[in-house]
């Protein structure tokens, strides 16, 4: 009997990664074993994974060796990052985890840094002739701009955090000096979408699902919609090809009558990857099935249209005598190894 298929997914706190969780766990095409790494102990995927490891952090120099040692440790066979903050790291060691028989799910270093600075990412989008906000940098900004704008951090922003509406002068003057490196950016009174695109190993768009952004909290949406739209569908793919994406990414863009304008790529899955599973696209099984070689099919726009999602929260519950954890998940509880609980980084 062969073994499962071993995946390593960082970031175990974020309900990124209990995402990805879920859509391995809910499905039978593959066999999968599931260990998550984080910063901190008191992580809820660590009770929803097979083993849990704590890491430092990505910008500590043990980063990588501690992550190679539990992948060759574990026999992992593919890695799939969240954390942003670990995509460098990871981008400029892939090949040495691919040397030890470990796929990462990472595009190329050049790809990361045109994700993470929004003005390269700007101006990618302008070179290959797609639509995308009226951009500045603060040293070009006009005299006398027209509002409202939107301003954000430049590179690595996340969740929302420091991005606002800015609606005149006095604000504007506020927030440049509030947001650290900031974008300034056209502001648009549209729908906003976040279409999550999954390429394989070659760059080519395998699926790609338009999600409406309802309500959204702290950037990451509460309530939301998946759309059919063709447009979107084949701009989203031409991007994350153009872009030369590997694995995950979930592109943002604005809905306009005649047209759609993109502003942001994320080289990951999104927080909202639960609606793209329901919707009938797996896309972490597609992923391991990649890793693994197996053929899978191009199905672009192959979804269900229009499955809403209403977001509740959901709880972890761990006792400090005993260290194990349960959750309900899809009403079936779920119970790691317990002695899986507790690696410590050597």
């Amino acid at each position: 009997m062969s073994r499962p298929f071993h995946v390593l997914i960082t970031g175990s706190g974020t309900v990124t990664c209990q995402s990805v969780i879920k859509a391995l766990k809910n499905q039978n095409q593959i066999d999968v074993q599931i260990t998550t790494v984080d910063m901190n102990e008191d992580a809820a995927g660590k009770f929803l994974s097979d083993s849990f490891h704590i890491v430092p952090a990505a910008k500590d120099p043990n980063f990588i060796v501690r992550m190679l040692e539990i992948c060759s440790a574990e026999k992992v066979d593919l890695v799939i990052p969240i954390v942003d903050y670990e995509f460098t790291a990871f981008a400029k060691h892939r090949e040495e985890f691919e040397e030890q028989g470990t796929k990462v799910a990472i595009s190329s270093l050049e790809t990361i840094e045109n994700c993470n600075d929004k003005w390269k990412t700007n101006q990618f989008f302008k070179r290959i002739g797609v639509e995308t906000p009226q951009s500045y940098l603060p040293e070009s900004l006009p005299s006398q701009p027209s509002f409202p704008l939107f301003i954000k951090p430049q590179v690595m922003g996340r969740s929302s955090i420091d991005s606002f509406r800015v609606n005149n002068e006095n604000e504007l003057s506020f927030y440049l000096e509030k947001v650290d490196r900031p974008i300034i950016q056209e502001c648009f009174e549209a729908e906003e979408f976040t279409v999550d695109v999954l390429c394989d190993f070659d760059s080519k768009a395998v699926n790609a699902v338009p999600r409406l952004r309802i309500e959204t909290k702290s950037g990451v949406s509460y309530k939301g919609k998946t759309v059919r739209d063709q447009l979107l569908i084949e701009q989203a793919a031409q991007i994350a090809e153009e872009l030369k994406i590997v694995g995950p990414c979930n592109i943002q863009c604005f809905r306009l009558k005649d047209k759609a304008v993109f502003f942001e790529v994320n080289p990951r899955y999104s927080g909202t990857l639960a609606l793209t599973v329901a919707a009938g696209f797996n896309s972490p099984v597609k992923l391991c099935q990649l890793a693994r070689g197996d053929k899978v099919d191009i199905s672009l726009g192959d979804f269900q249209d229009g499955v809403l999602m209403l977001r509740y929260w959901q709880e972890v519950f761990s006792s400090s005598t005993h260290n194990e954890g349960y959750t309900m998940l899809s009403g079936i509880e779920q119970r790691p190894r317990p002695e899986a609980l507790n690696s410590k980084p050597k």
